[in-house]
């Protein structure tokens, strides 16, 4: 690539000129898909549809244009469209399909569904589709320019949303320690002037509001790259999720209820601590084994790209052989794939036919960039399409979601890096101060039963303080798991991860340093204070 790119530039071009001209580019396709700030309410009203449109776009335009090097005609490749698997956008396609098949005009079918749509951008690509389709112009001509400039919007979108995604990071570290602060320092201003536990009431449902503004603009900015297949899973793998979808669900009540039980103090205070850290241990092995899967799919998926290569070649040279073109290529060694590549092979050789063939190996891998891909490379090599054309096209699609993973990775990194040490700490920091404030509120509560004046200081309630700081470590526990599920891509197993997670080490750590503060007040003499006083 580097190497066309430098033919083509002019001698008299100089090196920055190249970013130039593709932040120009950029501009361009931004400004062709311009959103009107109608749509961007409806963007913000249906963002988990929109969300999901967005991030499919790439792979249904791909899919579309690897389709349209058989040179089918524009009512073919909506039908093609109909039996993909990209959720909405499927949907969409599948209605504009039955219209259709109704006797409907083409264009009046888009015309309809785009009606519907509250993605911008797919319904400005249906009605385009639609245009070109009435007047009969090349198609692959037009899918090869929509990949091309949505790609370049897609990518340059991309790089903004990362970098907003880093710097939301820093804010919310930010306002994690400050929101923290500032509680404390209220709970310590109701000893000294009485006045703090009714603002902590105030400040405490602001707190919970940021936390919640924070939590939906990680949703909204960071991307959904789902590393598991949504359509193709092995039952053990699908087993497995669904394990951990209700171990979460589980774990996200039992704790609520523990917490609740803990604030009107129905249970002793050591009994739902404990119970509170040791409800997070099943979500956090089950995670983590999870977890250990993903990164057994991610390996399967980083020498995928390198298959369809050699695939694609191979196919090239034989015609469209498919069984003798996985025959070679099952010679040659893809790290973790290799298995999966010999065991197509194996069933292509004695027979099995090629869509069954295709399932199984998707569903063996369950990997979500295998099966987008492969359905791209099973349906245009059905179609007929010539394999020169659209391989390089799927290879450089499974290359740019790699590279994307990494680039989420890195910013996905840093938040981990920020959240994970820090929850734990800042749990500890409120056991600390409360094990402080519980000391000095059982000597002044006795003090005033004795009726001594205490001029700098007087007695908040204990207990409502207490309710304020187990509802501040829920809500950061909560919080932070759904943030880094988020950043991450929306993976299957992060949410029961990290939830169990900050569960264990929150309620852990705000246990051991309470305990441990207490006991070593106990042990300097604060609590003989009270002896000397006679009472």
């Amino acid at each position: 690539m580097a190497v066309a790119e430098t033919k083509e530039k002019p001698i008299w071009m100089p090196e920055e000129s190249v970013e130039e001209i593709k932040k120009i580019e950029a501009k361009k396709a931004k400004e062709r898909f311009r959103i009107s700030p109608r749509d961007q309410l409806a963007t913000l009203l249906y963002s988990g549809t929109n969300k999901r449109i967005w991030h499919s776009m790439p792979f249904f335009l791909m899919h579309l244009l690897a389709c349209a090097y058989a040179d089918v005609s524009s009512i073919e490749l909506v039908r093609v469209s109909g039996r993909t698997r990209f959720g909405p956008i499927t949907k969409v396609m599948r209605r504009i399909s039955a219209m259709v098949d109704l006797g409907m005009d083409l264009a009046r079918s888009c015309e309809i569904a785009r009606g519907e749509i509250r993605a911008p951008y797919l319904r400005d690509f249906l009605q385009r589709f639609a245009q070109i389709a009435k007047m009969g112009e090349d198609m692959i001509t037009f899918l090869t320019k929509e990949y091309n400039s949505f790609m370049t919007m897609y990518s340059s979108e991309m790089e903004r949303s990362l970098t907003k995604l880093k710097r939301f990071a820093e804010a919310y570290s930010a306002i994690l320690s400050s929101s923290v602060l500032i509680v404390l320092i209220l709970v310590f201003t109701s000893i000294l002037w009485g006045a703090g536990v009714e603002t902590t009431g105030i400040v405490m449902p602001a707190i919970m509001g940021i936390y919640a503004i924070f939590g939906l603009v990680f949703y909204i900015s960071s991307p959904t790259l789902k590393i598991i297949s949504r359509n193709y899973l092995d039952k053990d793998l699908e087993s497995t999720i669904r394990l951990s979808r209700l171990t979460w669900k589980v774990t996200a009540g039992l704790n609520l209820f523990l917490v609740m039980m803990l604030t009107f103090r129905l249970i002793p205070f050591e009994v739902g601590v404990i119970g509170c850290a040791l409800s997070g241990v099943p979500a956090t092995l089950i995670g983590y084994l999870g977890m250990k899967r993903l990164g057994k799919i991610g390996a399967i998926d980083e020498r995928f790209t390198e298959f369809v290569t050699m695939f694609t070649t191979s196919l090239s040279t034989t015609g469209t052989s498919l069984t003798y073109a996985f025959k070679e290529i099952s010679k040659l060694d893809f790290g973790k794939l290799t298995p999966y590549v010999r065991r197509m092979s194996s069933r292509l050789g004695i027979g099995i036919e090629k869509e069954v063939a295709w399932d199984a190996f998707k569903k063996e891998t369950s990997s979500e960039l295998v099966g987008v891909h492969c359905d791209a490379l099973s349906e245009a090599n059905r179609l007929g399409s010539q394999a020169k054309l659209y391989g390089p096209l799927v290879a450089n699609s499974s290359l740019f979601v790699l590279t994307l993973r990494r680039k989420v990775d890195e910013a996905a990194a840093l938040m981990k890096g920020i959240i994970v040490p820090m929850h734990p700490i800042l749990c500890a920091i409120v056991g600390l101060i409360m094990a402080i404030l519980t000391q000095f509120i059982e000597i002044f509560t006795q003090f005033e039963q004795q009726g001594l004046p205490m001029v700098f200081a007087s007695v908040p309630s204990l207990a409502a303080i207490e309710a304020y700081i187990y509802v501040l470590i829920a809500t950061l526990t909560f919080v932070n798991a759904i943030v880094l599920h988020e950043v991450a891509g929306g993976q299957e197993f992060d949410l029961t991860f990290y939830l169990g997670l900050f569960i264990v080490t929150g309620w852990m750590t705000y246990f051991v340093c309470f305990t441990a503060v207490a006991s070593y007040l106990e042990s300097i003499g604060l609590g003989r204070m009270v002896s000397i006083t006679g009472f």
